[in-house]
């Protein structure tokens, strides 16, 4: 505390000496622990443990199960169907052992698997970043006064004339034009 200062000293100390604050030192500290990329010291290891997923469960059981996320010291899996997940409550105790030896920071960060039903595609995880969007094909838009617009409307009216609504009727034309 001997190295605080009173505000006017702040205030009318020279520009060419810089004061920090405990409030900066504590801000500091504390981006200096969250790292520079994650607050997690084990995701880039829970990263490899997406890659050795079919190493470690088999690649069929890897088809159709997905590592999601670490929480409380329990690992949450996402499985295709709950058979699946019936399947791999059985090797709980495997798959823990297999992980503990390949990546043993996970050791006291994993101590339970959950399971979790999701219908994935891995085929579509593993193209993400191909994915585009789908473009729906649009029809072209007739102009009101093309043979072809008036040919519909035409039609339409014909389809229409039992509704004694003329407000439902409106609707169906203009649903039926569109």
């Amino acid at each position: 505390m001997k190295d605080l200062k009173s505000i006017a000293d702040l205030l009318h100390s020279s520009p060419k000496r810089q004061e920090i604050t405990i409030s900066e030192q504590k801000r500091n500290a504390y981006r200096r622990k969250q790292g520079y990329f994650t607050r997690n010291e084990n995701t880039f290891d829970f990263i490899y443990l997406l890659k050795a997923w079919g190493e470690i469960v088999g690649e069929f059981m890897a088809k159709n199960s997905l590592p999601l996320r670490t929480n409380r010291k329990t690992l949450y899996v996402a499985t295709k169907h709950q058979i699946f997940a019936a399947e791999m409550s059985f090797l709980i105790p495997e798959i823990l052992k297999k992980i503990h030896e390949r990546f043993p920071s996970f050791k006291d960060e994993v101590l339970a698997i959950k399971f979790v039903n999701n219908e994935f595609k891995l085929e579509d995880m593993a193209q993400a970043k191909q994915i585009t969007p789908k473009k729906t094909k649009s029809r072209p838009k007739l102009h009101p006064y093309s043979p072809e617009y008036i040919a519909k409307k035409n039609n339409a009216a014909e389809l229409f004339q039992d509704i004694e609504d003329e407000e439902v009727r409106e609707i169906l034309l203009k649903y039926y034009l569109s």
